[in-house]
């Protein structure tokens, strides 16, 4: 659950307050910055040749929540079914797979937690 801290920084970083650095602690204007920079959804596009032609769709989410954690999403889907993507179990590569994880900076992970996820 995000604290209120967290939710004001989100608040403030989305709708693009001004505000004046000189007004506002140093650490709330780092964690801003941060928003800034790297809050936001990233997009891309590969094509599979591998058992035909497929496009593949793909969006990577990430968010800096403040107080050091980071939200991480991803989807990705592609136009046409093949074997690569659908392994005939129910899973079909033309529905939206989203994977969602949240990590935060100064503390260790499993690796296979993560990638479990992936």
């Amino acid at each position: 659950m995000l604290s209120l801290r967290s939710l004001c920084l989100l608040k403030v970083s989305s709708l693009k307050l001004s505000y004046k650095e000189e007004e506002v602690p140093y650490t709330l204007v780092a964690e801003l910055k941060k928003m800034l920079l790297f809050n936001g959804n990233f997009c891309g596009q590969d094509e599979i040749v591998f058992f035909g032609d497929t496009l593949k769709e793909q969006v990577l989410t990430i968010q800096y929540q403040g107080e050091g954690t980071w939200a991480f999403g991803i989807c990705h889907k592609c136009d046409t079914c093949n074997l690569f993507m659908c392994d005939g179990e129910g899973r079909c590569g033309k529905q939206p797979e989203k994977l969602q994880f949240v990590l935060e900076e100064k503390k260790t992970c499993d690796s296979d937690e993560v990638f479990d996820i992936l």
